[in-house]
């Protein structure tokens, strides 16, 4: 099996914590593997992809140097979407 990237293993850590019952759901250990790799390409594709656009939307000389923060603010915005999802009733007191 793949390593997970630290998109996957966060997902996973996140899941872990405040999606209990839906990693449960997810049936046997293989298949919440197979979930979080898919996952972890899902997110690490969107990433790049929104990255990409963001950048576009820039002048070409700031490129480059907004490169990093804009990765960052992609990675944000993909999280929010795909793994930060709403977290289970009593575990919201938890931290990871």
């Amino acid at each position: 099996m793949a390593q997970l990237s630290r998109h996957g293993q966060t997902a996973r850590e996140y899941w872990e914590t405040y999606r209990p019952q839906a990693l449960a759901a997810l049936g046997s250990p293989e298949r919440q593997e197979e979930h979080f790799q898919e996952l972890d390409l899902r997110v690490t594709e969107k990433i790049g992809t929104l990255t990409t656009e963001l950048l576009q939307k820039l002048p070409a000389e700031q490129r480059a140097m907004a490169r990093r923060a804009t990765r960052s603010q992609a990675q944000e915005l993909v999280y929010a979407e795909e793994i930060w999802l709403e977290k289970e009733p009593g575990t919201e007191h938890r931290e990871m």
